[in-house]
């Protein structure tokens, strides 16, 4: 069968797409969907032809990470996955499903379908065949992923435009459901505080040691929070099961 294998070459520093952690799969899976679906329609052909699949090994430095692959649903393969198994052929696959530009991208970060879908919909990366991947599935993680694959030292964090607008509001609509609980920033990231508590919400894909985490704890403290009673929520928690 025709295999097509893809993953990081490096993790960059800040980042932890550990596939043991639900965010790292999500992120992983829903790169793998978004990848099929643009492989599908630079080959016109229909999504079901290829599958998705997740592959976890050691690196050289034998920390754990993952690969998704793509491979041709027919036994013995159709020849669709060695499409795209030449450099040049890999970079404009993942151009495709990178650039806010292309056919198939523009149409997911637009405001009309960005507003609606926190998460992810048919109009993006759900269908029936991945119906099982369903709860974690997020097209923002997917285009983070895809943009490292391209270059590792790409921004990962709130500022990207495909981030902006459900970091505006998610977490708002979040705090102010915490009764007694007050809305404010630490390190430039949404947070609330209630007393001597606190907690704030990060990207889902930082590590615990992600200069804005360390910052937001630093100016948390500062105020008077201890950090035991500080907490992280990543915004795919908060989405998902914010209570």
């Amino acid at each position: 069968t025709d295999l097509l294998v893809l993953g990081l070459g490096r993790i960059p520093a800040g980042l932890n797409l550990d596939p043991r952690r639900v965010e790292g799969r999500a992120a992983i899976y829903s790169f793998g969907f978004l990848l099929r679906r643009a492989a599908a329609v630079l080959l016109d052909i229909n999504e079901q032809e290829l599958r998705v699949g997740l592959r976890v090994v050691r690196d050289a430095q034998g920390d754990i990470v993952a690969q998704t692959f793509l491979s041709d649903a027919l036994e013995n393969g159709a020849g669709y996955c060695s499409q795209f198994a030449t450099p040049a052929a890999m970079e404009r696959l993942l151009r495709f499903v990178s650039e806010p530009t292309s056919s198939l991208l523009a149409p997911i970060v637009a405001a009309t379908h960005a507003d609606r879908c926190q998460t992810s919909c048919p109009d993006c990366l759900r269908d029936y065949s991945n119906l099982a991947w369903h709860n974690i599935l997020d097209w923002r993680m997917a285009l983070d992923f895809a943009r490292l694959a391209l270059d590792s030292n790409a921004p990962v964090d709130f500022t990207t435009p495909h981030w902006q607008p459900l970091v505006a509001s998610a977490p708002r609509i979040y705090f102010q459901a915490l009764q007694g609980w007050t809305p404010t920033t630490f390190g430039g990231l949404p947070a609330a505080r209630r007393g001597a508590d606190g907690e704030f919400v990060a990207h889902p894909l930082w590590a615990d040691r992600h200069p804005a985490i360390l910052q937001a704890q630093s100016e948390a403290f500062a105020s008077g929070i201890a950090p035991s009673q500080f907490k992280t929520k990543t915004l795919f928690e908060l989405l998902r099961r914010p209570f």
